[in-house]
């Protein structure tokens, strides 16, 4: 059982020991592009996040970038890409639209997805090289091709998921602060205006979960907050 196991323990520490490597490597790039963000209209909420979550000092950077996105490393630095501040500049984003992509990427932080990607990623890159080997003997050429897409489907599942999460974190922390949900249901439904690209009704191999899916989401988990409050009085 052990000789069995070993190859693929062996095979999964050495995409981790990789991942790991890129990571480190994307983090200083990252650093090299990117600026300190200061706004004293995204301060305020900074400061209320930072007061609810017991924090110290947050700190944004925007990474020179066009793409509208936001993002969070394993080190802990949160990036808004340029697109997006431009964005905010021009009056399309809001503050506390804003504020809600912040929130949404402390909420990857908190949760500790950056971290367990490079796991899962590593378990399931592994597990992919498998199957793409022993199909390839059975099926040649479209063997490979049929594991790295069964791996693309996992990875993006997973993926999936944690964009959930962190909708929901993000949720539960701008209504503490007093932010509320509607920025970040608001910001949502602008997406694709936003970023010029329309959501596929394909999703399972894509990374993240169609806007409108996760709307529903939050307006699910405020329906459910509703009703537990209704049942303790």
């Amino acid at each position: 059982m052990i000789t069995k196991i070993l190859p693929i323990a062996l095979l999964v520490s050495v995409f981790y020991i990789g991942s790991v490597y890129s990571s480190k490597n994307l983090s200083k790039k990252l650093e090299k592009r990117s600026q300190l963000f200061r706004d004293p209209v995204i301060e305020n909420y900074l400061k209320a996040f930072q007061s609810i979550l017991d924090l110290r000092k947050l700190k944004i950077f925007v990474l020179d970038e066009k793409q509208i996105n936001g993002l969070v490393t394993p080190n802990g630095n949160i990036y808004i890409t340029q697109g997006f501040i431009d964005q905010y500049k021009l009056g399309q984003v809001s503050g506390a639209e804003l504020a809600s992509v912040i929130a949404h990427e402390i909420g990857h932080l908190a949760l500790g997805h950056t971290k367990k990607r490079l796991i899962t990623f590593s378990a399931v890159s592994a597990i992919s090289l498998i199957i793409s080997t022993v199909l390839s003997r059975l099926i040649p050429y479209l063997g490979s091709i049929i594991g790295r897409y069964l791996s693309q489907v996992l990875i993006s599942g997973l993926s999936r998921k944690d964009e959930f999460e962190a909708d929901s974190y993000a949720a539960a922390l701008l209504t503490k602060s007093g932010i509320g949900t509607a920025p970040q249901i608001s910001l949502l439904k602008k997406l694709e205006k936003l970023t010029g690209i329309a959501a596929s009704t394909i999703t399972w191999t894509l990374s993240h979960p169609s806007p409108e899916q996760r709307v529903k989401a939050i307006r699910d988990l405020e329906a459910s907050w509703t009703t537990e409050i209704k049942d303790q009085n």
